[in-house]
């Protein structure tokens, strides 16, 4: 029987590449937010205080996203 510790990993390439959608995941919601919150303000002169939500909420939404990807990947191993 093979232990834990002999489990084969994921090669450098995968890890490169899931490093980098987790990372981009944060940037493109957090941008989605921020013009999200400036069509808000634009709507409702709410300025600065949609932008200042639109991004928190994006932010929130990247690292809700990180969280469910990597507990799927924790399932999956």
């Amino acid at each position: 029987m093979k232990n834990e510790a002999e489990k084969p990993s994921a090669s450098l390439g995968a890890q490169i590449m899931m490093a980098s959608e987790l990372g981009s995941s944060i940037v493109v919601l957090s941008i989605a937010g921020y013009f999200a919150g400036a069509w808000l303000d634009g709507q409702m002169h709410w300025s600065p205080y949609g932008v200042i939500v639109g991004i928190s909420v994006g932010f929130g939404l990247g690292i809700a996203y990180i969280l469910k990807r990597s507990s799927d990947m924790d399932k999956k191993s």
